[in-house]
C-alpha cells in the first residue's frame, strides 16, 4: 500500500506536541487528480495528509506535519485528513474504499486508535456536507474487522 508522494506547501511543520488521536474522513467532490491540482496549489491554503481514489493512494502531507484540512486548528492539530474520490451523485468505489480500510487499519495500529470513535467525518468537526456519499460506518467497520 505504497503512497505516491504528491508534495502539498499547505502544511504546517510539527504538531506544537499534540499527538493524534482522530482520523477525518472526506470527500474531494472530484477526483484525485482534482485533490492533486488543489493541494499543489500555494494558493489554495488547503490539504489533507493522503488522498485516495483512481486506484491509488497519494500523500500530501507527512503524518508528522500538520494538514489543513478540517476547518478548525485545534482539530488540524491531531487528526490525519484524509480525502475520498467521490461527489455529491457518486460515492465512492469499493476499491476507494477498501483501499481506505487498509490505511485507516495501518493508522490505527501506529496511534492506538479505536475505529468506532476516533474515525469521525468531516461533519463531525464543521458545519459541511463533507464528506457526502462516503460511508463512514463502513470504513469504521472494515478497519476494525481488521484490527
Amino acid at each position: 500500500m505504497a503512497a505516491v508522494q504528491v508534495s502539498s506547501p499547505n502544511f504546517t511543520e510539527g504538531r506544537e506536541g499534540t499527538a493524534v488521536d482522530r482520523i477525518v474522513i472526506h470527500y474531494i467532490v472530484g477526483t484525485l487528480a482534482a485533490a492533486d491540482t488543489t493541494f499543489s496549489d500555494p494558493n489554495s491554503g488547503v490539504s489533507a495528509h493522503y488522498g485516495i481514489g483512481e486506484g491509488e493512494i497519494h500523500q500530501f502531507v507527512d503524518e508528522a506535519n500538520t494538514a489543513w484540512h478540517a476547518g478548525d486548528w485545534n482539530f488540524n492539530l491531531r487528526s490525519i485528513g484524509i480525502e475520498h474520490s467521490a461527489d455529491p451523485s457518486r460515492a465512492p468505489t469499493q476499491d476507494t474504499y477498501n483501499k481506505s480500510i487498509d490505511l485507516c487499519a495501518t493508522i490505527c495500529r501506529t496511534y492506538g486508535l479505536d475505529p468506532q470513535s476516533q474515525i469521525v467525518p468531516h461533519s463531525f468537526v464543521v458545519s459541511t456536507d463533507c464528506p457526502g456519499t462516503v460511508d463512514i460506518q463502513a470504513i469504521r467497520d472494515g478497519v476494525s474487522a481488521i484490527l
